[in-house]
């Protein structure tokens, strides 16, 4: 067998290096996000071997060791990150995220239908006759549709 072969009697770091490389090639070509953490743990491996000439059987405990602790730690920061933006968090929910807002009426609402100004646009607006200019405030939406009542004393 070629010396530059790993066996159970000799693996080299460069041969934990390869495989952290081969694992985070294989990362860009699987969906989701885990084989960059085994990929990880195979570089620090490789690193800890440059340092201190360890038998296979130890590295191999300490590759599923780090390889764990990797995937955990990667995991709880890679899910805050995914979480942590709001935007994000609104993306497919459409016109029910501007539940709660006061808007004001541009085009009266009149047999239960008119139009709202919502920032710099204008929304179909459907909820009790009220002229333009009064504020209201939006209860629901269905689809593109806002649902709106009249604020108290407006």
């Amino acid at each position: 067998m070629p010396d530059w072969l790993p066996t159970f009697e000799r693996v080299q770091p460069w041969h934990w290096w390869v495989l952290g490389a081969l694992l985070l090639i294989l990362e860009v070509m699987a969906p989701g996000v885990f084989f960059v953490w085994l990929g990880l743990a195979a570089f620090a491996l490789g690193l800890v071997v440059f340092v201190l000439p360890l038998s296979v059987p130890f590295q191999l405990l300490l590759f599923a060791i780090f390889s764990v602790m990797s995937v955990l730690v990667g995991r709880r920061y890679v899910g805050r990150l995914a979480l942590g933006g709001h935007e994000g968090n609104d993306l497919n929910e459409g016109a029910s995220r501007l539940i709660g807002r006061t808007v004001t009426v541009t085009t009266s609402i009149v047999n239960g239908l008119g139009r709202v100004r919502v920032g710099d646009s204008d929304w179909r607006a459907q909820g009790p006759d009220t002229p333009a200019g009064a504020i209201v405030i939006i209860v629901a939406a269905e689809g593109p549709t806002l649902i709106v009542r009249e604020v108290a004393g407006s």
